[in-house]
């Protein structure tokens, strides 16, 4: 039987709240997890361009959607550097590409 914190009537207030609670239940893997899921389905829908620009864009929307997570402190910052990462990967791929 899994074990977590029961939500109380703190954690359920708003919805900044009730993100915060279910990112310490899941100890911090939710949103890096939502992160991962969103790079793939933003590279899947750019993939019609070639590879590194579908790679570039996708690494580029979620690091846009990774700041303001950092931010607020539901996302930890080593997955915000593995994204700046993958983006820098994916403008090197593209300048060396042309």
């Amino acid at each position: 039987m899994a074990y977590y914190i029961e939500p109380t009537g703190n954690d359920t207030r708003g919805l900044y709240e009730f993100f915060a609670y279910t990112n310490t239940v899941s100890d911090g893997i939710m949103f890096p997890i939502i992160m991962l899921v969103i790079w793939i389905i933003m590279f899947i829908a750019t993939k019609r361009y070639s590879v590194s620009r579908a790679w570039t864009m996708a690494s580029f929307f979620s690091f846009i959607l990774s700041v303001p997570l950092m931010v607020m402190g539901m996302l930890a910052p080593k997955f915000m550097y593995l994204i700046i990462l993958l983006l820098a990967v994916g403008v090197v791929w593209m300048k060396l590409e042309d």
